[in-house]
């Protein structure tokens, strides 16, 4: 199942039988972008290359229009200058999110970590603490980043 699809079937479900309030989902949007950007700024430089990468991610698993994942980074931008860990975001993914869509999650982060076709050292950390927090071990984790 990819990450659309297990996105919207959580969407629907969540961890409990009832549906998402359109809060919660924009809370979970919110927490997703917010994570992601971190992946993007992670090793202090903003290619364009992963700017677009973020946006076609984002388009796709949330199936939002380009100008709602536009809309979404900006605000994701002035959280994160006032951000001092991603434990906000994870939380939030935690609460809302199961297993396997994290671990989509993760892979698209290793993605965007990628979209330069290098890895630094910062980036490679920024997975390893999302992976922690959001609940893999650091063999899941290093499985996940191989398949990806």
């Amino acid at each position: 199942m990819n990450f659309l699809q297990s996105l919207k079937s959580m969407l629907k479900v969540g961890h409990s039988d009832r549906p998402l309030t359109e809060s919660e989902k924009k809370e979970l949007n919110h927490a997703i972008v917010e994570l992601m950007l971190e992946m993007v700024r992670a090793d202090f430089v903003e290619l364009h290359t992963e700017k677009t990468a973020l946006v076609d991610l984002l388009s796709e698993s949330l199936q939002l229009g380009a100008d709602e994942v536009v809309e979404y980074i900006d605000k994701a931008e002035l959280r994160a200058d006032f951000s001092l860990s991603i434990k906000t975001q994870t939380n939030v993914i935690n609460n809302y999110l199961g297993k396997s869509e994290k671990a989509a999650l993760l892979s698209h982060m290793w993605q965007l970590a990628y979209a330069d076709d290098e890895l630094h050292l910062l980036e490679s950390n920024l997975i390893e603490q999302a992976g922690q927090l959001l609940g893999f071990n650091q063999q899941e984790l290093k499985s996940l980043c191989n398949n990806s």
